[in-house]
């Protein structure tokens, strides 16, 4: 160890630091040597203190050394060697005793990961204790921490230091990009004032060296972690799709064999008794429903407001390998944006204001089951990319938790709006879009199949007549096939609700309730419009027609239209309708 001192510092340094290793063996000698022999000890020549002058820092040299160790980053197969290096360089510069390269574990303890001697041979065991005070100081304060005379010092602040008998210690942080990734410390048992300014501001330097190298490492640790779980789950995607080819590929086998099998309505698996109605239109979008519900494959339900998508939808769970588990649905549209992550995903206690208890979302109630997003158009953005993820990954976090879960649930969506022109006007994420339209069902709106709506009025007022049985005069009859049906089932049914209560059997005209102005538009008419407009148009006459009837009372327009009031709001301001 002297000789490479030698050769590194020169003579006069090395010979400086042999002499204090020299006095201090000789005061540790006459410390603990009897008063009687004290006196012929301090004749011997061996123990006179040496007189020699330290040499400057060698500041070319050091510069020298700094250079190669940046040039060694570059090309750098392993980390631990090139720190061993850095270590090895400041132990030797300064001349200390010892260096360690310490790191913070997850739980914030300092431990060592490179621990060097001035021989450059690695630490062990007790040689291992240091003053983690001085470390962990230099780590909280960002900035190189120094005992000049560790041993004179308060043993309160400093008792490590006293407890390893230190003279000198030094402390610098590695920082990097903003982060203090780890402490440089180096110490001494023997000599006072070992580290001057220039050792301080070179062990900086090198402690700068020492943090690129580790901040890189750890870049290069997260990118091979990030790469090697994007091939995971680009594999678990590609099976997925496979899987999904195949069950789509073997419903239009299905289909097309069905459609060239003969004529007329064919047979359904399942039966579907609680869907009233046999029009062609209707029977189009069972059929999907018959071959889609035992599949998992995602199914996104199109129609107008009041067409009963949820209907449908609790159809498909009912007929599917999961129907001995729970279906839920919810109204994406009727929840506010700060209570729908919640509402999903649940939260834990203490997440937010009021969460006093941890509390399941849907999700996870609906785990091996069937969950049914209604309104899902109405689902804000950055709730869309949350949903996203949790359909790619399978696994959602709960508010307020850092622990993800793992959940198995089947997606159904509705929506009565066009998806379509709402990704090209970037209010819907195109790639939630393509994961939930795997299959897409249209739901006919009422006005589209007149010829079921008499036996929709014969099985909805057997269900709301309390027993009573009821008798439609033909002219309401009529009227009840002519009118447009805006909200579609639901508005039917409310209507014919209402009625009841006001006849005494017979259900006139005069109880519907109608408009008597209002009339299906003629289809050149309806042509006129796009899709949008047309469901904008009829939606905005519903929902005017409810708030006359209710005199612009929004809570019973709302519950006579079968919608939340928050949902009405929100549509009556979408439609920018005056009330």
């Amino acid at each position: 160890a002297g000789r490479r001192l030698a050769l590194a510092r020169g003579p006069a340094t090395a010979a400086g630091r042999l002499g204090a290793v020299q006095r201090a063996a000789a005061a540790r000698l006459l410390g603990g040597c009897p008063a009687a022999y004290r006196a012929s000890l301090l004749a011997r020549p061996w123990l006179l203190e040496a007189s020699l002058s330290p040499d400057a820092a060698p500041t070319a040299a050091r510069t020298e050394a700094a250079l190669q160790l940046v040039r060694a980053l570059s090309g750098r197969d392993r980390l631990r060697p090139l720190l061993q290096q850095i270590v090895d360089a400041l132990v030797l510069w300064t001349g200390v005793e010892r260096g360690l390269l310490l790191m913070p574990t997850p739980g914030g303890e300092l431990v060592p990961r490179v621990a060097r001697n001035l021989s450059q041979g690695d630490l062990h065991g007790e040689q291992l204790r240091l003053s983690t005070t001085l470390a962990a100081r230099a780590l909280a304060e960002r900035r190189p921490v120094v005992a000049v005379d560790a041993a004179g010092e308060s043993a309160d602040a400093l008792a490590s230091v006293h407890l390893l008998q230190l003279r000198s210690v030094l402390a610098v942080p590695l920082l990097a990009r903003g982060e203090a990734l780890g402490v440089v410390y180096l110490d001494d048992r023997l000599r006072r004032g070992a580290f001057g300014a220039d050792d301080i501001g070179w062990v900086d330097l090198m402690a700068g060296v020492a943090a690129v190298a580790l901040a890189d490492a750890r870049d290069q640790v997260r990118l091979r972690r990030a790469a090697r779980q994007a091939r995971l789950a680009e594999q678990k995607l590609a099976s997925l799709l496979a899987r999904r080819e195949d069950e789509i590929d073997a419903l239009e086998r299905s289909l097309a064999a069905g459609a060239a099998g003969g004529a007329g309505k064919r047979e359904l698996r399942f039966d579907y008794s609680e869907i009233t109605g046999s029009s062609p239109t209707l029977d189009r979008a069972l059929r999907l429903v018959d071959r889609v519900a035992p599949t998992d494959l995602p199914v996104l339900l199109l129609g107008e407001t009041g067409t009963g998508k949820e209907l449908f939808a609790r159809a498909i769970h009912r007929h599917s390998r999961r129907a001995a588990a729970r279906f839920f649905g919810e109204n994406c549209g009727a929840i506010p944006e700060s209570l729908l992550e919640s509402t999903l995903f649940g939260h834990v206690k203490g997440a937010f204001t009021g969460a006093d208890r941890t509390r399941q979302g849907l999700f996870e109630l609906a785990d091996g089951g069937t969950l049914f997003l209604d309104e899902i158009g109405e689902m804000p953005l950055a709730m869309q990319a949350k949903l996203l993820r949790v359909l790619q990954d399978g696994e959602l976090r709960p508010v307020g938790s850092s622990q993800a879960r793992k959940v198995d649930v089947r997606i159904l969506a509705a929506t009565h709006r066009d998806l379509t022109a709402m990704v090209a006007a970037g209010t819907f994420r195109e790639d939630l879009y393509f994961r939930l339209r795997v299959i897409e069902i249209a739901i006919p709106p009422l006005r589209e199949r007149p010829d079921d709506i008499p036996l929709l009025v014969q099985n909805l007022l057997k269900k709301h007549g309390e027993g009573r049985k009821f008798r439609v005069s033909a002219q309401a009859m009529e009227r009840l096939v002519s009118h447009p049906w805006p909200g579609n089932i639901r508005q039917l049914e409310n209507v014919l609700r209402a009625a009841s209560v006001m006849s005494d059997g017979t259900i006139e005209r005069s109880h519907l309730g109608l408009d008597p102005t209002l009339r299906a538009a003629p289809a050149a008419a309806l042509g006129a419009l796009s899709m949008r407009e047309r469901v904008d148009a009829l939606e905005a006459e519903l929902i005017r027609e409810a708030l006359t009837q209710t005199r612009h009372n929004q809570s019973r327009a709302a519950e006579l239209l079968g919608v939340s009031r928050f949902g009405l709001q929100k549509m009556i301001k979408r439609l920018k309708i005056v009330t």
